[in-house]
C-alpha cells in the first residue's frame, strides 16, 4: 500500500471531543481509593474532563433511610414513615470526583427504595428500576438534592455540570416502564432541576443504540419541557439488551451446563457465554459512525452527547484487553467524534460490578485500566489521540485494510495508521510505504501491537496468575508503556519515504520532525 501525504493540504482543527468525559460503573465505587486513582490517571494522562456513573440515588448511597430498612424494626408500627434524607455519601463521591480533577456529569438515577413504586431491581448492586410512587415526592427529593449541591459546591461550579435523567430507560434491566412513562418521569425531573436553578443543564433520554431521540425531542418541543441536550449510547451490536433471542438462551444454557461439568471458573465461563467472534466479524466496519451520523441528523441543532460507547457491549470479552479495542477506538474517534459535543467512552476502570466483580487481572472488563491500575491497549489508544497536533490535514476519503490520518503543528507532521478489522482472528500483514512531500530530519514511531503496549501478554508470560504481586504489577506497567522508536527513512528530490508493516488491528503513530 502506498500513501502520499501533502503537507500543504488544507487543514481542519483536530477534534478532541472524546476528551469531554468518560464513564465509570456506579457512584458507590468512587469511595474506593484505587478507583479514584484510576480516574485521576485517566484525567491526568488522557485529558478527560467529566466523569459519569450510575446510581447516585441507589440505596447503598443512603440518600433516604427508613427505620424499617433495619430488619428488627420492620414490625414496629409506622417504621416506614420514620425516615431521613441525607446526601453525605453523595458529597463524599463528588468531593472525590473533583479531587481527581474531573467534573460530574450527573446521572439522576436510580430510585431510592423509600420513594419507589415497586421492588424490581436490575443488576448486581440491586438498583431499584421502578418509577416513583409519587412524582410530587420525587420532585421534592430531586430539588432538595440540587439545592444541596448548590450550597456545598457553589452556583458557578454546579452550573458547569450536566444533569442526565436516568440510564437506558428503553431497556428492561434499567427501567420498569414504557416510553411514555420515562417521558413523564423526565418531564417532572427536568422541571424540578430548573426549579432549583434555571441555569442547570438537563437532558436525556440516555437511551441505548441511539433509540428514542426523535420521539424524545418531539415530546420536549411539543410540551415545552426543558431539554438542554440529547444523550444516547451505542456499541457494535448493542449486545443482549437489543438482540437477545431464544436461540441465544438455549446456547447459554448449554454453555453453562458444560462449564459446570468441566469445572470452568467464572471468568472463563462468562467469556464462553458472551464472547461471539463469529458474529462480530459480520458487523460492518465503521458501524458506529453510521449510527452517529443518524443521531446527529435527529438531534439537529440540539447539543448531542454520546455518554457511552465501546468496542463491545459484552462483559468478559477478551477484545477489551487487547489491541483490537485500541484500533477500534482510533477509527471510531477519527470517524465520528466531530459529530458530538461530547463522546464519552465506557468505562475507566475494570473495578466494575454491574454483572460480576471479577478479580483476574485480565478478564475482558470494559475499563481502560485493569483491576491493578495497569493501562491496557485501549488506554494507550487514547494517549496517542491526546498527542495529536492541533490541525488535521484534509486527505481524500479512504477505504482499505489500512486507514490513516495526518496532522500538523505548522512545522512537523504526524501520520496515524490503523489496520482496524472486526474479525478477531484475522492476522493479515500489510506492507505500507509512506511518502511526504517535504524532507525531514527524524521519524519516531509509537506502536500498539502484539509486542508493544500489551500487558495481557506479559501477564500470560507469568503463567496467567489469578493475583499479581506488587512487583509484578510495577514490572508490567514499566514494560508496556507507550514508547518511541526511531524509524528508518530516506530523502530524495525533496521527499521523505518510509516503509513499515502493520498486522491486523495494529496502531502506529509516526511523528516526522522537519
Amino acid at each position: 500500500m502506498n500513501i502520499f501525504i501533502d503537507k500543504n493540504a488544507k487543514t481542519v482543527p483536530t477534534n478532541f471531543s472524546w476528551q469531554f468525559g468518560v464513564g465509570n460503573d456506579h457512584a458507590f465505587q468512587m469511595h474506593r481509593t484505587d478507583v479514584c486513582g484510576h480516574v485521576k490517571l485517566a484525567h491526568d494522562e488522557l485529558g478527560f474532563k467529566y466523569l459519569r456513573f450510575h446510581g447516585i440515588f441507589d440505596d447503598d448511597m443512603l440518600c433516604v433511610q427508613r427505620l424499617s430498612d433495619y430488619k428488627p424494626f420492620r414490625a414496629v408500627p409506622h417504621s416506614k414513615e420514620i425516615e431521613e434524607v441525607n446526601f453525605l455519601q453523595a458529597a463524599r463521591v463528588y468531593d472525590n470526583v473533583l479531587s481527581c480533577g474531573m467534573k460530574p456529569f450527573v446521572e439522576l438515577s436510580f430510585m431510592p427504595s423509600a420513594l419507589a413504586s415497586g421492588k424490581k431491581t436490575g443488576i448486581r448492586y440491586l438498583n431499584n428500576i421502578t418509577r416513583p410512587k409519587s412524582l410530587a415526592r420525587w420532585c421534592e427529593f430531586v430539588t432538595a438534592f440540587l439545592k444541596f449541591l448548590l450550597r456545598r459546591y457553589g452556583k458557578e461550579e454546579v452550573e458547569s455540570w450536566y444533569f442526565e435523567v436516568w440510564n437506558e430507560p428503553d431497556l428492561g434491566i434499567f427501567f420498569r416502564g414504557k416510553q411514555q412513562d420515562y417521558f413523564r418521569l423526565y418531564e417532572t425531573t427536568a422541571r424540578a432541576v430548573k426549579k432549583a436553578d434555571e441555569n442547570l443543564r438537563v437532558g436525556g433520554p440516555s437511551s441505548s443504540a441511539c433509540l428514542w431521540l426523535t420521539d424524545f425531542k418531539a415530546f420536549c418541543e411539543k410540551n415545552n419541557v426543558p431539554c438542554d441536550f440529547l444523550s444516547t449510547h451505542h456499541y457494535p451490536g448493542d449486545a443482549f439488551g437489543n438482540s437477545f433471542s431464544m436461540k441465544d438462551a438455549f446456547q447459554m444454557m448449554r454453555i453453562a451446563k458444560n462449564a459446570a461439568k468441566d469445572k470452568i471458573g467464572l471468568s472463563s465461563a462468562m467469556q464462553n457465554l458472551f464472547f461471539r467472534p463469529e458474529v462480530y466479524k459480520t458487523w460492518r466496519k465503521g458501524v458506529l459512525s453510521e449510527l452517529d451520523e443518524r443521531a446527529k441528523q435527529q438531534a439537529g441543532n440540539k447539543p448531542l452527547f454520546m455518554t457511552e460507547w465501546n468496542s463491545m457491549a459484552v462483559f468478559a470479552s477478551p477484545v477489551h484487553d487487547e489491541k483490537f479495542a485500541a484500533a477500534f477506538i482510533v477509527k471510531t474517534v477519527l470517524d465520528s467524534a466531530h459529530l458530538m459535543d461530547g463522546y464519552m467512552f465506557w468505562c475507566c476502570s475494570d473495578i466494575y460490578e454491574e454483572q460480576f466483580m471479577l478479580g483476574k487481572p485480565f478478564h475482558g472488563g470494559f475499563g481502560l485500566v485493569n483491576n491493578e491500575g495497569i493501562p491496557k491497549p485501549n488506554f494507550w489508544a487514547f494517549k496517542l489521540l491526546s498527542k495529536l497536533y492541533p490541525q488535521r490535514l484534509a486527505l481524500s476519503e479512504q477505504k482499505g485494510d489500512v486507514e490513516y490520518a495526518a496532522f500538523t503543528d505548522g512545522k512537523n507532521v504526524q501520520v496515524l495508521l490503523y489496520a482496524q478489522d472486526m474479525d478477531y482472528f484475522k492476522r493479515d500483514t500489510h506492507e505500507v510505504t509512506i511518502s511526504l512531500n517535504v524532507p525531514v530530519r527524524r521519524v519516531l514511531a509509537e506502536r500498539i501491537d502484539d509486542m508493544h503496549c500489551n500487558p495481557k501478554a506479559e501477564w500470560q508470560k507469568l503463567g496467567s496468575p489469578d493475583l499479581l504481586t506488587r512487583e509484578e504489577v510495577a514490572a508490567i506497567k514499566e514494560n508496556t508503556r507507550l514508547s518511541e522508536e526511531e524509524l528508518d527513512f530516506t530523502t530524495s528530490e525533496g521527499r521523505t519515504n518510509m516503509h513499515l508493516a502493520l498486522s491486523t488491528n495494529d496502531v502506529v503513530l509516526l511523528t516526522l520532525y522537519a
